[in-house]
């Protein structure tokens, strides 16, 4: 195993190892003597004390102790058990049936499922709502989430609400590993790709999907950073060479202050690119866009990232498992900081539908076909969850004002002296008292009746099907 750079958010007990295995040359004398007191605690513990500690509980509590001293969250160190399950994490790998799970009025229920997943294969929709794990109700996504994950091979059952109809459906979970880039066309030559990891494979899967878009035809890309909390600094580096022709991507900062660029050269692209961005973007995801940003490559669309802007070495150890542990500090081409600060959107939107409607905008896009249900929305074929985009309330369907500004390319501000919200596009203003019926202001969040929308913006066409309702906007509108 070779040591390799990462940044990544991590969520994993902090154990520390000895950085003793491979160091050359004796320690000074007081390491020593240090050295042998401890030894002396830990054998005086386990030889007196009432609860006969073992010697790996104490080995255990004193790395533990020396990890909390360094007040670090990313340094740990990883039993080989821990290791493996890291692993798979920062690959997207898990053991389960192959599902999404969302919550809306107190019901869990599946927003997409994994193609050729054993959900997939059981029978299991998108849709459908998940009413009991192994004869037991669920009522939190993660009460699901933990009753449907399991080891490799074993079965589950699930309960699932369909139409008005109970199924029981039984599924074997196994080993799946999510795509860490999924893409299509959006319409209007926009393309969209969505980077979840910086995996050790997405590099070509990048490559690949954007070859497959340009091939078909685009003038401008989306590419989706959001909820990507990282990977290896080699792969953003790989991702990078598609958009910056040769520059620092990053300055690596080392405890002595030494600054080591890391470098990139590639081809650029002809056209403009949009990243989507929001506070779960982090550490090597936010390496990525900080550079792309710093050289006018493309804008940053969403919400202000994490803010982990230290990158860590995984050592292995003699004696087994894994040190994890930060060396280095990383600042963006123009010697921005981002550690506890993180990257500033070019466009602000909160929402993600809402993100995904402006983003599409600012690549130039302009028609769009949106449907709603069940709180996901899809654009030009794109899927996000977002409960509050459209809703119903006393048979009349309202619009998010934000992701109708999103939507529409309006701006939308509220006058507090006059009580209104006004939207305006296109040199014309929608104004809605907060007494006016066609508005509705619940926790300070404004929504619209889509028939004001309809009429204001005649390009804007919509009908519900059921409980679904659909938009389209074409290029005039």
């Amino acid at each position: 195993m070779r040591r390799r750079l990462i940044t990544r958010l991590a969520a994993w007990p902090l154990i520390l190892a000895l950085l003793l295995s491979g160091a050359a040359g004796g320690a000074p004398a007081a390491h020593a003597e240090t050295a042998k007191q401890l030894e002396e605690v830990r054998q005086l513990l386990e030889r007196y004390h009432l609860s006969r500690p073992d010697e790996s509980a104490l080995n255990r509590s004193a790395i533990e102790g020396m990890i909390r001293a360094l007040d670090d969250p990313y340094t740990e160190y990883m039993s080989p058990e821990e290791w493996e399950a890291y692993q798979k994490d920062l690959e997207q790998e898990y053991v389960g049936i192959g599902v999404y799970l969302s919550i809306q009025n107190q019901a869990v229920f599946v927003t997409d499922v994994i193609p050729d997943s054993p959900a997939e294969k059981a029978g299991i929709r998108a849709g459908d709502t998940i009413l009991e794990v192994d004869g037991e109700a669920v009522r939190t996504t993660d009460e699901a989430r933990n009753r449907l994950l399991g080891k490799a091979g074993t079965s589950v059952t699930v309960k699932v609400l369909r139409d008005g109809r109970e199924l029981t459906v039984r599924v074997t979970r196994q080993l799946i590993r999510l795509a860490s880039v999924n893409g299509q066309p959006m319409g209007d030559g926009v393309g969209y790709l969505a980077l979840t990891g910086f995996t050790s494979d997405a590099p070509t899967l990048f490559a690949e999907r954007l070859r497959q878009l340009e091939d078909g035809g685009i003038n401008a890309l989306i590419v989706d950073l959001r909820n990507n909390g990282g990977g290896y600094i080699e792969a953003a580096q790989k991702i990078a060479s598609h958009f910056i022709e040769e520059g620092v991507l990053a300055h690596m900062i080392n405890r002595d202050g030494v600054d080591t660029p890391l470098t990139v050269s590639g081809t650029p692209r002809s056209y403009p690119v949009v990243l989507l961005v929001n506070e779960v973007t982090a550490s090597a995801a936010e390496l990525f866009a900080g550079a792309l940003q710093d050289y006018g490559v493309a804008r940053l669309v969403g919400r202000p990232t994490y803010g982990k802007g230290v990158t860590q070495l995984l050592i292995p150890l003699s004696g087994g498992g894994v040190l994890k542990v930060t060396t280095q500090e990383y600042l963006t081409p123009n010697n921005r900081r981002v550690e506890g600060v993180g990257l500033a959107p070019d466009i602000p939107v909160q929402g993600s539908a809402s993100q995904l409607a402006a983003a599409f905008r600012a690549a130039g896009g302009k028609t769009m076909q949106i449907s709603f249900s069940q709180g996901n929305v899809t654009i030009n074929g794109v899927r996000m969850r977002q409960s509050n985009a459209i809703y119903n309330r006393n048979g009349t369907w309202f619009v998010n004002g934000h992701f109708a500004a999103a939507v529409l390319g309006a701006g939308i501000g509220y006058d507090a002296a006059l009580r209104m919200v006004n939207l305006t596009r296109d040199g014309r203003t929608l104004s809605l008292r907060t007494d006016d019926e066609r508005l509705h202001v619940q926790n300070g969040i404004s929504a619209i009746d889509i028939r004001a929308l309809a009429e204001w913006v005649p390009g804007l066409r919509w009908n519900v099907e059921g409980n679904t309702v659909k938009l389209t906007l074409t290029a005039a509108g």
